[in-house]
């Protein structure tokens, strides 16, 4: 039996090669691209309504084997299904907690 998560995370996993293409396009600079599955998070996201925007799961890591170095993308979750063409930019690339241009 798996759970919702650890099938959410299987699905993640199996496109990990596009994630890592989506965070080495935000940046000329990135060469390679980790992934830290063990950070992924399930959250809900607000928008000012008492319902709420939904729920997303966020991913991230590190790049160019940068000690320090973080990204996030997220997606939307509907219905427990992951729906991957929301893949967005979910925090700033940084190293060390500063900004990486």
């Amino acid at each position: 039996y798996q759970s919702t998560k650890e099938k959410q995370l299987a699905y993640l996993k199996k496109h990990e090669e596009e994630i890592k293409e989506f965070v080495k396009s935000q940046n000329p600079k990135i060469k390679s691209v980790q992934i830290d599955w063990d950070q992924t998070q399930w959250d809900q996201i607000g928008n000012g309504t008492p319902q709420g925007g939904g729920e997303v799961i966020i991913v991230g890591g590190g790049f160019n084997n940068i000690e320090g170095s973080t990204w996030q993308v997220m997606f939307e979750i509907k219905d427990g299904q992951i729906i991957f063409d929301t893949m967005m930019q979910g925090s700033p690339l940084r190293v060390g907690g500063r900004i990486f241009d």
